[in-house]
């Protein structure tokens, strides 16, 4: 089987989102952003960020992820154990596939999606950052991390190398908010508070 479709099976069982066998892009598909459900709320060009929010028995219209793309876990669809464990699940797929995908759930799923536009640059992504940062996954795409913190932990300014998505997952401002660092630009301190602080960055080249 194709790694592409291994990964993206990976996402899909991880997310308890059922979808249809993906094939090459259709083009009776629509592009994701007229999905209904797929809100793009930012775009420039690296990046570009959907938010997803599946209501319980969603079907999806079939659509077509044009760009290689990562998405993170919001909301997994139950409140159970085994649902709360995939909060801050990252997924990489790569791009040129159609598909459907289902919520079997009785409670809502979001996933914030981030798309790598355009073709590899060939930017190395360098050392991570800090020892914060607990790596997910790294290719020739995208490096994943992960940032956690505990209450009243903090986390000094630092940089990327590259340009790249923030989206928190538990504490901060909130599950699902997300932020765009430009490459190169002193991320702010961050600090977890009262609660603790996960967040998922997405670093593409």
């Amino acid at each position: 089987m194709p790694a592409v479709l291994v990964l993206l099976l990976v996402f899909i069982c991880a997310a308890s989102a059922r979808a249809q066998q993906p094939t090459a892009a259709d083009p009776a598909a629509v592009p994701i952003e007229q999905e209904p459900r797929h809100h793009l709320v930012f775009t420039n060009d690296f990046v570009r960020v959907l938010d997803v929010l599946l209501p319980p028995l969603y079907v999806s219209q079939r659509h077509t992820h044009t760009y290689d793309n990562v998405s993170v876990t919001i909301l997994p669809g139950g409140d159970d154990a085994r649902a709360q464990a995939r909060i801050g699940f990252a997924g990489y797929s790569r791009g040129g596939y159609s598909h459907v995908i289902t919520n079997p759930n009785t409670a809502p799923m979001r996933f914030i999606a981030v798309e790598l536009r355009g073709a590899d640059r060939g930017v190395a992504f360098g050392e991570p950052a800090q020892d914060d940062h607990l790596p997910v996954l790294s290719n020739a795409r995208v490096r994943i991390t992960r940032v956690k913190l505990s209450a009243g932990e903090s986390l000094p300014e630092h940089q990327h190398a590259n340009g790249y998505v923030s989206v928190i997952v538990l504490g901060g401002e909130g599950p699902g908010v997300w932020k765009w660092h430009p490459a190169g630009e002193a991320a702010s301190p961050l600090s977890a508070g009262a609660q603790p602080l996960e967040l998922v960055e997405v670093e593409g080249r």
